[in-house]
């Protein structure tokens, strides 16, 4: 994890370092999209009590059986600040809302039991260099990456021992992730279309969670989510 967050702090010195606070008039960006995509948790683990083949109450890892984090929607407002002819500053907020699918789980030992979806919504935060390469007709294809940080709650955390159903209702609790984006796309630069553009972007997140049913002290996982955006810009 130390890895992900030395690298997303390099990402942003980098680019307050090489920002330009100078007036570049019509070359600025303010750009609207919205997104779908999928992608995984993976590598989680947390405090747990025991489980058959897995005794005592320590630090257990599981495998969700479907892996399965996609992507409701992703709602965001870019700002692309100039630097020069090929570089742009970008920073990013985006209003997400992922799901895990109703699975199973199998723990280290090889304990199984079920495991009902759990919903994520949150507020999704970027900065990073993005560089745009020469014009193709009227497109203009760019690269990016950026650091990331995803901040929110996740629902369904109920463990059931005392009341209810496991899995199902409970206090949402919180969530916390950093990592990095790499992003890729293009935007139409002329004629009916204008200002309109696709891209693809990859979340690499590391997530230090709060308590969610039988891991009553928190969790961590990795999310990684590949995202298809449609967004349209305009340059002031």
């Amino acid at each position: 994890m130390k890895k992900i967050y030395k690298l997303a702090l390099k990402i942003i010195l980098i680019s307050l370092v090489n920002l330009n606070l100078t007036w570049a008039g019509n070359k600025n960006e303010v750009s609207i999209g919205i997104a779908v995509g999928n992608g995984i948790m993976e590598n989680v683990k947390g405090m747990h009590t025991p489980v058959v083949n897995n005794p005592g109450t320590n630090i257990k890892g599981l495998v969700l059986d479907d892996d399965s984090l996609n992507a409701i929607y992703s709602i965001s407002i870019d700002y692309n600040k100039y630097l020069n002819d090929y570089l742009y500053l970008n920073s990013s907020a985006a209003f997400e809302r992922y799901y895990t699918t109703d699975t199973s789980i199998t723990f280290d030992g090889g304990s199984n039991s079920s495991f009902p979806d759990i919903h994520f919504r949150g507020l999704d935060l970027q900065l990073g260099p993005n560089y745009r390469f020469n014009k193709i007709s009227n497109f203009t294809p760019y690269l990016g990456l950026n650091a990331s940080t995803f901040l929110g709650f996740q629902s369904d955390t109920n463990y059931g021992l005392s009341s209810g159903e496991y899995g199902v209702g409970g206090p949402e609790t919180f969530v916390k992730c950093f990592g990095v984006t790499p992003n890729l796309g293009f935007f139409i630069n002329s004629g009916t279309f204008k200002g309109f553009g696709l891209s693809i972007k990859n979340l690499i997140l590391e997530c230090d969670n709060d308590h969610n049913r039988s891991m009553t002290e928190g969790y961590e996982a990795d999310f990684n989510i590949v995202q298809y955006k449609l967004d349209y810009r305009i340059s002031f």
